[in-house]
This record gives structure tokens, sequence and C-alpha cells, in this order.
């Protein structure tokens, strides 16, 4: 959806790191599971108490989200919005209308440190549709940062549109499309009378109830350089999201860049911060919380995750884009969530 689909052993959402399951299914109880691969991911969905259709269903509602917002799709309503003309509304789907609210909250909320209109830098640095070779030079950057800025994208909620002030405008949802997309499916296990799920769609994950054991889901959250987990979280009618340097990057030498990009600067984040664990009431509010602390660093990120009361774990690395010990930081509401490994 809003990445190409990569080898198996790598399958991951692009913009954001994963978390991994770490209760198995199965056990007492009526539950089922449903895997499958979609929107450039894996699919893990485990469910209890619904009742029947739950694979057909998913995957017909991450087929409409994907038509909705992706912008590796031409045929798209994002896409179509992007190639349009600008300073008219243009008509879209509620659901669509709400997560670009969503994202301009978390922009006015972080100024500018979460910027759904970076689209021109993703293209630029070859996170996008179209892989690139060698890196930009400033005049490049300059001239891919001239076409962003979210306070020349509007929304209006009744009845649901758009509307950009700049033609060269470009929506990307990718840091927070992919938890949306977690709570589209959520919401339609709801509707088919689930008890209990964990709904995982690469690595964004949100639960209701008690596992197949009866306990709280277990989520464990990746050590960016591998190994067992580096926390594991007890959720039940929470969901969770990681931001990350490790899994989509570029080199430069020795250097790394992260897919992870500052809306502020036009360049890829420069920081130490290796991963960024947010738990919250949605996916989708997890998702663009822990990439606007990613972006923001480990200082400035932890302030505000503090400043705000939110669930946040945050990873440092000891040394700049290498591999070795980790600083762990983490707000006071996060630590309720820490239960000891299976």
């Amino acid at each position: 959806m809003f990445g190409r689909a990569l080898p198996t052993q790598l399958k991951f959402w692009p913009w954001l790191a994963w978390l991994v399951m770490a209760s198995a299914c199965g056990g007492v109880g009526e539950f089922g599971r449903y895997q499958g691969d979609a929107l450039g991911t894996r699919v893990d969905v485990t469910y209890g108490g619904c009742r029947g259709g739950i694979g057909q269903a998913v995957a017909g509602e991450l087929e409409r989200v994907e038509a909705e917002m992706s912008p590796w799709r031409p045929d798209s309503v994002i896409s179509h919005f992007n190639a349009g003309a600008a300073h008219r509304w243009v008509p879209v789907p509620s659901a669509l209308a709400k997560v670009v609210a969503q994202g301009l909250a978390l922009s006015r909320q972080s100024a500018g440190a979460f910027d759904l209109t970076v689209a021109p830098l993703v293209n630029l640095w070859g996170f996008g549709p179209q892989p690139r070779e060698g890196l930009p030079d400033a005049a490049a950057i300059g001239a891919a940062l001239a076409r962003v800025g979210y306070a020349r994208l509007e929304v209006r909620l009744q009845p649901p549109a758009l509307r950009k002030k700049s033609l060269s405008l470009a929506v990307d949802l990718s840091a927070i499309g992919k938890g949306h997309a977690v709570d589209r499916v959520t919401a339609l296990l709801g509707s088919l009378g689930c008890r209990s799920y964990l709904v995982n769609i690469g690595g964004e994950v949100r639960t209701l109830g008690r596992n197949p054991q009866g306990a709280a889901w277990r989520v464990g959250v990746e050590h960016p350089d591998g190994g067992a987990p580096v926390r594991v979280l007890a959720l039940s009618g929470e969901a969770a999201a990681t931001s990350g340097d490790y899994r989509n990057f570029r080199m430069d030498g020795a250097r790394r860049l992260s897919h992870t990009l500052d809306p502020r600067t036009g360049r890829p984040v420069q920081h130490r911060l290796a991963a960024v664990t947010v738990v919250a009431a949605s996916a989708a509010e997890a998702d663009g919380l822990a990439t606007l602390i990613n972006v923001l660093g480990p200082q400035a990120g932890l302030r505000f995750a503090q400043s705000r009361n939110l669930a946040a774990l945050l990873l440092t690395r000891a040394a700049e884009g290498g591999a070795g010990s980790l600083r762990e930081s983490y707000t006071d509401p996060m630590g309720k969530y820490f239960v000891a490994a299976p």
C-alpha cells in the first residue's frame, strides 16, 4: 500500500519499524487466525467470538483502504488528489478526510515535525515508488522542500473533502496510514461480534480482550540490532506502533540514512534515536505519534511525550548509526505495560 512488496524475510512497513507478536495463537477458547499479504506487508489477525467470513471481510477492507490512500497506486483517491488542480475542494471518502485531519493536528502540535505533505522529499531520497540512485544535492533538497508544507493542505469533514493551496503539493499518508488500516480492521471485527482480537499489520497492532490463554495480549518490542525483544508489553484494548531507523535505510559510506525524513530540514533525521514505541487508544494515533517523536529526536521527543503524558519508549544508540548498546528512556505511563518475557 504505502511501500513496495519486499522479500519474505524483510516484509515491513517502509516508514516504520515493526513490533513482533510474542504470544502464540492456540490453547483454549474459540479463536481463529487470518494471515495474508496486503498493503506491501504481512497481515496477521487473531480473533475470538466472531461470526464467520473473517478472512474475506478483512481482505476486502484492506483493499478499500489501499484504493483510498495508497500513493503507490495511480488510481487511488489520494493519487488523483495529488495529481489534481489546486484551490478547489475535492470530495474524498470520510475515512480519508478523518485521517488527514488527524495528521494535520499532529503537524500543528509538533510545529511541522510531522507533515503529511513530505511526498516530494520521500521521492527525492529514494524511499518512494520510484527508486533513485545516488544522493540529492543541496539545490534539489531545497527545491523539494519548497513544495512541502502542511499549512497548504486543508481538510473538511462535512461533506468530506480536501483542498491544496499549491499545485505541487502532494500527500503521503505512510506515517499514519498503516495504523489507520489497523483501526479499520478492528472496527470491522467489532461489527462482526468479535470479543477478542490482536490485529497486526506489518508490526502496527491493536488489541481487545484476552488472548487464547486468557491473559492480556503480549507484544514484543523488537531490538533494533536483532535478538530478543527489548521489552514485552501486555495490552488489552490498546494499540501500539514503532518508528525506527533499522528496517528501511540507505547507506552513504559508513553513515546510515534513515527513511524517516525531517520535514523541517528536508533531510533524513541525523540523531541517535534508533526506535520509538508508543501505546495509544488507536493504532493511527500510535503510528503518527511514534513517527513524530522519532523526527524530534531523543531529547525533544522525550520532552514532547512527557508534556502530553504519552506512553512512549525511546531507544537511543550509544554510537551514531552503529550497532551495540542502547540507552532506554520511557515515560511514566509506558511503564505500566511492561511485563516479563514469556
